[in-house]
Order: structure tokens, then sequence, then C-alpha cells
């Protein structure tokens, strides 16, 4: 997680932070500028972040930005969170469902499958912080 993110968080009302957490991404019909997949499985370890405000997840150092935006997005509605058993949660993205889909330049859905023994904690919290803020 970049440091200017954790110190935004924090200030944001920090409420959870998670790094080093083993996790994978799976793409299914996923397409970006130069890129095109479909069935494949990234093993990473991601940061995970949340605020009164917002979700931000990154992955590779913090270089690379997985999800980060407020709970107050109108693009929250294309994400959906799961949990499955005690220690796993996912995060899906179905950009089909984002604002301006039409003009996006990705197209497809991912799924960033966490593994902590914090997992339902992360739910819980996302849950209703998914939930409290406008759609």
């Amino acid at each position: 997680m970049p440091s200017s993110v954790r110190t935004e968080l924090e200030a944001e009302g920090g409420v959870y932070l998670e790094e080093g957490v083993p996790a994978t991404i799976r793409y299914t019909h996923f397409k970006a500028p130069g890129k095109r997949f479909h069935g494949k499985v990234t093993p990473v370890r991601v940061g995970i972040g949340i605020s009164e405000e917002r979700l931000a997840v990154y992955s590779t150092s913090g270089r690379a930005e997985l999800i980060d935006s407020s709970f107050s997005s109108p693009r929250m509605g294309a994400v959906e969170v799961s949990l499955d058993g005690a220690e796993k949660i996912a995060i899906h993205i179905d950009y089909s469902l984002m604002p301006n889909a039409a003009e996006a330049m990705v197209s497809g859905e991912i799924t960033i499958g966490l593994k902590s023994l914090r997992a339902p904690l992360i739910f819980e919290t996302l849950v209703s912080r998914m939930s409290s803020g406008p759609r």
C-alpha cells in the first residue's frame, strides 16, 4: 500500500488496514489496453485498507491499484463482496456495471480472492460501509 494512501485512509477515519495478504486475481473475459485475459489466475500479495469513506486494495508493493474508490461512488455498484469460509473473502468487480461502461477502456470481470484470518471482520466491515453509502 502506498504510504500516501495509508495516510489518507487514516485521515478518513481508518477502520482496517492489512498488508502482505495472500491473494489471487481471477480474470474473466477481461480486456484493457494491451491486455486480454480469460480464466487467468494470478497469485499476488495485496494491501487492503478500509476507512469510513473508501476501500483501497493495491498489489505489487503498492504499485498496482486494484480498487481505490469511495463507498459513495457509483463505481461501487459494480463491486460485490462475499465470504467463503472463515479465511477467504472475494471482491468481485464487473466492469460492465460501471458508469459509462460503453466508453470505458476496460471490460470483463475480476475477482480478488483474499486469504486472511480476519476475513469475517473484513467482510462485515465492507458490507456495513457499502450498504450505508449512497448508490
